[in-house]
């Protein structure tokens, strides 16, 4: 695993403390205002601090990627069989901070492909492709391939487990997999993507917004979605954001622990 410091600056070698993330404990962020789940999340987040220690590299500069030649990314507003979308893994720190600059990536990917249809949705395959060393979040279940639906339903997406009871996903909070993602377009207010946070203030609650003129690994949106879920940070939980179109599909999405205010994410490769 290589860790590089934003695309404009550089990586300092040191030992860091990351979040608990939560992904494979759905049922710890169920009754999120119960006491049951504060003592859950309370010792969960203890038992994965003690365990949770990543290293960064020297100072290395990530290049831009090179685009894939054919390459057919999952559109919501049009989801088929065949399509994928490729992710480079995001690191960040200080999100209670604002200070956005405090981030870079991983030489993890991660790939989404929709490999079915039936009367669920479309079927999806998520798989994690890595290079030597994880962070240490990722070594629970990294050669796991996980499968979920997606469905657009009343313009909004919904997300469904395959063969369990609670949605297996890298891309995909507990939040959206309950309540969805619409994908309407955000009317307000305009915001900026600043490093990996938005210029949103920091709250322990959900909001909306919309940027313009996004400009991603050479590539710029026009206009995306933004949705900041970060109820369950009231209670110490985790926090997500998602940024989105109908017609390009997840660009970005990040999930940071109250207890460590850093997180991870996935920025879509072009």
């Amino acid at each position: 695993m290589c860790r590089y410091k934003g695309r404009h600056g550089n990586a300092k070698k040191n030992l860091r403390l990351t979040q608990p993330f939560l992904f494979g404990f759905p049922s710890l962020q169920k009754t999120h205002f119960s006491m049951k789940l504060q003592f859950n999340l309370f010792a969960s987040a203890a038992l994965f601090a003690l365990l949770f220690w990543t290293c960064k590299p020297e100072p290395n500069i990530l290049p831009e990627p090179d685009p894939v030649p054919n390459y057919n990314p999952i559109k919501f507003s049009n989801l088929a069989v065949g399509q994928k979308s490729r992710y480079l893994n995001l690191w960040g720190e200080d999100y209670y901070s604002g200070n956005s600059n405090n981030f870079g990536y991983n030489d993890d990917t991660l790939q989404v492909k929709i490999v079915g249809k039936d009367a669920k949705g479309y079927k999806v395959e998520e798989t994690l492709h890595y290079v030597g060393d994880l962070v240490q979040w990722f070594q629970y279940d990294k050669d796991s391939v996980y499968h979920y639906y997606l469905k657009v339903s009343g313009d909004t997406l919904r997300i469904s487990p395959s063969n369990t009871n609670n949605v297996r996903s890298r891309l995909f909070g507990y939040q959206v997999t309950v309540q969805g993602i619409p994908l309407a377009e955000f009317a307000a207010p305009k915001l900026e993507i600043q490093g990996w946070i938005t210029s949103l203030n920091y709250c322990e609650c959900r909001r909306t917004g919309y940027t313009e003129n996004y400009t991603l690994f050479g590539q710029t949106f026009p206009r995306l979605n933004i949705l900041v879920e970060n109820s369950a940070m009231a209670v110490d939980g985790n926090g997500e954001t998602y940024v989105f179109s109908k017609e390009k599909g997840i660009v970005r999405f990040s999930t940071y622990s109250w207890w460590t205010q850093s997180g991870i994410g996935w920025d879509l490769l072009p």
